[in-house]
This record gives structure tokens, C-alpha cells and sequence, in this order.
């Protein structure tokens, strides 16, 4: 493609990563984007194989992964941009193994930038947005970070040192934090409104921890996708970007209002039980919600209704 900008997405074939690459082919806006993809199919969504995307099937740690990058070109030889979208979420996890956390999200990512990042290059970074943050204010792009759980200061870490490594290589970096991401091509998510809307359609039970009442900023897959793609085409363009992003809905809706939606969604009651949880709620905040304003930086006024999305989502998981 005459003036494409090579777009390696790693872990690209994932919940995100599917958004993303979504965007990119059915949104003319994104046509000077020629994207690729290192994956090693652990988290890939369904349907990957059918995807006409130059790819690399293993793990981004092995050097044919760097050899892959190595060959991606942009047309007209300008630098490529990386998304980097691999590493360990599972917050509950993270006390219990974090030596596998820092691996995960500091060691094995600052290998890969050593290796396969060159001068001209962009690095995006698709960090977290709740877990930097103790939840008790809303957060901001330029918030100081105070994560409230090991998983949160992983990726407090990744980002400082991540950044000074891009830097070093001769690049240029960029992180975009991302809130709660729901949606299509969730198909391994275990979170609340996957495991929630499973249920609703095969009528098993789920548990809600603590009362209900916790709150957390919710975006649409589809959105976020928009928004990283937004990223990578103002690097492409040579356009003023921000180095510190957010994505989210700049609005916080509680988990029980989450069912109402997913039971609207169904059209029937979902067959849940609250349970005290109280270890696992120490190590979360109770409320996350970005800033209004932060987040259009990167999605304008594009941003869908909970209960859209999730009315989406539904249909998603509906059709098997």
C-alpha cells in the first residue's frame, strides 16, 4: 500500500487486538495502515485463521517473533509502530505469583524492545487504567500513579521503564490506559460482563463479590479498537499526539446496574448470588472512572451507550 504505515500488533489476534484490527479493515479512515501480527494463539479469539494479516504464530519472546518484526516494512521506509498488547491481567493472580507478574510485564517486554525496536520506530504500550489507581478519585491522565494491587504496580513499572527503553533504542513511545474493555471477541474473557452474559443465555449461576454496589468505567471493545487504530494513524501522519492516553466512557456504572443491562439485554433475570469476597475486594478499588475529557482525546464523542454495548455483546455471545 503507497504510504502505509507498518502496524505490528502483538498479541494481535486477542480480545483487543480483534477490535483492532476490525477497525483497521472495515474503516477507510484507518487505509494507511498495513497491520501485522505476533501472536502465540493462547488468547486468540475465533476466527483469527480467516484474517488476511501477514503473522507470526508463537511467542513474541522467541527470536523468529523479532525476525518476523525485523522483516515488516513500512512503505517508503518510514519507522514502524508497535502495539504491544501481551502480558499477565488477572489482578487476583498477582499476589499469589508475582515473581511470573514481573516476568510477564517488566523482564519479558524489555527484551523485546531491546531486540526488535529500531530508530524511527513507535512503540505503543496498552497499559491499565483502574489498576494504577486506588479508587478513590477519578483519574486523569497525568495522576500520580498509586496502585492499589501487585498486578497495578507491574504496570506502573512497565510503563516507566518501557518508555526509557523505546528511548534508548531510538524510538518514540506512547501508552494508552484502558479502563474496563467489554464487548466482541470476548470469547476467553472471564470478566464480569462476559461471565455475566454467558450466563444469562445458558441459565447458570454466577457469583457477585461483596454487594454489588462497586463501579467501574466501561467501554466498548469496538470503541477501544477505534481509539488505538486513532493512535497509530496520528503517528502515521506525523501528527501531534499525546504520550500519556486514556481510554474509557469518563462514566462509572455499578455492577448491579450492569446486570439490569444484561437482563434487558436477555430478556429474563439472571440467575446470580452475592458472596463476601472480602479478601479479593481489599485488593481492588471500589469506584474507577476516567476523566470526561481525557478520553475524548482519542474517541471525540464516539462513545457507545453501556447499554448498547452490551445489547451487542449479547447478540455476540447469541449466535454461538
Amino acid at each position: 500500500m503507497k504510504n502505509s504505515s507498518a502496524v505490528v500488533l502483538v498479541g494481535g489476534f486477542g480480545f483487543v487486538g480483534r477490535n483492532i484490527l476490525d477497525v483497521m479493515a472495515d474503516d477507510p479512515a484507518f487505509e494507511g495502515l498495513s497491520p501485522s501480527v505476533i501472536d502465540d494463539l493462547s488468547n486468540a479469539a475465533p476466527g483469527h485463521e480467516a484474517l488476511n494479516v501477514p503473522n507470526y504464530v508463537g511467542g513474541y519472546q522467541e527470536k523468529g517473533a523479532v525476525d518476523f518484526a525485523d522483516s515488516v516494512e513500512s512503505a517508503g521506509g518510514g519507522g514502524r509502530v508497535f502495539v504491544f498488547l501481551a502480558g499477565e491481567t488477572r489482578v487476583a493472580e498477582s499476589k499469589d505469583r508475582p515473581m511470573d507478574f514481573i516476568e510477564a510485564n517488566i523482564g519479558a517486554p524489555s527484551k523485546f524492545v531491546m531486540e526488535a525496536v529500531k530508530p524511527g520506530d513507535h512503540f505503543i504500550l496498552i497499559s491499565t487504567a483502574g489498576a494504577l489507581f486506588d479508587g478513590t478519585f477519578e483519574v486523569r491522565t497525568s495522576s500520580a500513579y498509586c496502585p492499589k494491587n501487585f498486578y497495578g504496580a507491574t504496570k506502573a513499572a512497565e510503563e516507566m521503564i518501557l518508555e526509557k527503553l523505546v528511548e534508548l533504542r531510538g524510538g518514540t513511545f506512547s501508552v494508552i490506559r484502558m479502563t474496563n474493555v467489554y464487548g466482541v471477541f470476548s470469547d476467553k474473557k472471564k470478566s464480569a460482563i462476559h461471565a455475566f452474559t454467558r450466563a444469562a443465555i445458558d441459565g447458570s449461576e454466577v457469583f457477585i463479590n461483596g454487594d454489588g454496589k462497586q463501579s467501574r468505567d466501561f467501554i466498548f471493545s469496538r470503541d477501544v479498537g477505534r481509539a488505538i487504530a486513532t493512535q497509530a494513524k496520528r503517528v502515521h501522519e506525523g501528527a501531534e499526539y499525546d504520550t500519556v492516553n486514556m481510554i474509557g466512557a469518563g462514566s462509572s456504572t455499578s455492577l448491579m446496574d450492569v446486570v439490569g443491562a444484561i437482563e434487558e439485554a436477555a430478556g429474563k433475570p439472571l440467575n446470580y448470588k452475592k458472596i463476601p469476597a472480602e479478601e479479593l475486594l481489599k485488593t481492588e478499588p471500589r469506584d474507577v472512572i476516567a476523566n470526561g475529557d481525557d478520553v475524548r482525546v482519542l474517541l471525540g464523542d464516539g462513545i457507545t451507550p453501556l447499554v448498547e454495548g452490551i445489547r451487542q455483546t449479547h447478540a455476540y455471545y447469541a449466535k454461538g
